[in-house]
């Protein structure tokens, strides 16, 4: 397992599968990031968020249970939870 987890990250109550990163100063909390995945740097994810294979989450992105499906880029923050096709 290939994990990049750089300084100060937390990931609480989280699953973190095979050659996934986290930037640095990015909250986790009861979320799924699916492999190979990049959460950028000052991220906050919480309520059971799920990144799907090969999602790409921007800096200083907010995300309240949003499900991505694979292959997507998130440059927006996503409040509520909904879908993101």
């Amino acid at each position: 397992m290939s994990l990049l987890a750089q300084e100060l990250s937390l990931k609480m109550r989280s699953t973190i599968l095979k050659d996934a990163v986290i930037k640095s100063n990015s909250w986790l909390e009861s979320c799924i990031v699916g492999w190979r995945c990049c959460v950028g740097k000052w991220v906050r994810m919480e309520g059971t968020t799920v990144l799907g294979e090969d999602v790409i989450v921007k800096d200083e992105m907010y995300i309240n249970g949003g499900q991505v499906l694979p292959h997507k880029s998130i440059a927006t923050s996503v409040p509520e939870p909904q879908i993101i096709m």
